[in-house]
């Protein structure tokens, strides 16, 4: 049986496992354990396999409803509409893709098999690959992107694939949890043979003693669980691509302010001027 409680030592509510075991004599004894940690572990896979239906359910309506109405009309539609539909197919299947891959990406990160491979690349070109991925989104929010990135901070000793992943997450997120007609900043500069990238959106910011738990999988804010989908994957495997890489991630943020996501690669010039001394 199980039972929640109060742990005034800990100043916390928790959750008692109370097994009972019969004796002779119309006697009992009651066998009282905390199983708190493992009732929340069992309370976030539950949610987890409910927003990865959710997830999947979505593209793959648009996915059969789209290629319904191409196989109906194909003969007799108009080329403007066939373009449409392609467009919706297309962004159908970078949703299952992008999905998918998360999925992969925190398996190989929990066995420890998960790997990037560093070589000297353009951030300025992994930025544009996000943007194709995350561009519905933000055209169908009436979102705007606004860009700063310095010609100095543009060559990064990076995986090209994984960067664009992390500002694939990274921007998708701002997107996703800020109001329309709003705008999403993607900013970049060097420090101390480093590239500093910054996403900054209008949304509506995270409570602070919710900050600290945001690169854990599976978890996701209160504030804008409700609000739109996700699996709470996104955030911990954009941490453990940048530290694979030898970077940083912070977020900051104020409830009403929007939030900012920093994070840090190394400068490919800088890493090849350490290989020549």
């Amino acid at each position: 049986m199980l039972r929640r409680a109060w742990f005034p030592g800990e100043d916390r509510m928790g959750v008692l496992e109370i097994v009972t075991t019969p004796l002779p004599g119309n006697r009992a004894a009651h066998t009282v354990r905390d199983v708190t940690s493992q009732a929340e572990l069992l309370r976030l896979k539950e949610e987890f396999l409910m927003e990865v239906a959710h997830e999947l359910r979505t593209p793959i309506a648009a996915l059969i409803a789209s290629l319904d109405l191409v196989v109906e009309d194909a003969l007799t539609m108009e080329r403007q509409e066939l373009v449409r539909l392609s467009a919706t197919l297309r962004r159908s299947g970078l949703r299952l893709e992008h999905l998918v891959e998360n999925l992969l990406d925190a398996g190989s990160i929990e066995a420890g098999t998960f790997q990037v491979r560093a070589a000297a690349s353009s951030l300025r070109h992994s930025l544009e690959e996000a943007l194709a991925f995350v561009h519905p989104m933000l055209e169908s929010k009436q979102q705007t992107l606004a860009t700063d990135l310095p010609a100095d901070a543009d060559r990064v000793m990076a995986d090209e694939r994984r960067t664009t992943q992390v500002l694939a997450n990274l921007i998708s997120n701002a997107s996703k949890y800020a109001p329309e007609g709003t705008r999403v900043t993607v900013s970049a500069a060097t420090v101390d043979g480093f590239v500093r990238v910054t996403i900054a959106d209008e949304g509506p910011g995270i409570p602070p003693d919710e900050q600290d738990r945001l690169f854990q999988r599976f978890f996701r804010s209160r504030t804008v669980r409700e609000q739109a989908g996700g699996l709470g994957l996104g955030l911990a495997i954009c941490k453990a691509i940048v530290y694979a890489q030898g970077g940083e991630i912070a977020i900051q943020s104020e409830p009403g302010r929007g939030t900012s996501v920093h994070f840090t690669l190394p400068k490919a010039r800088h890493l090849a001027l350490e290989a020549e001394d």
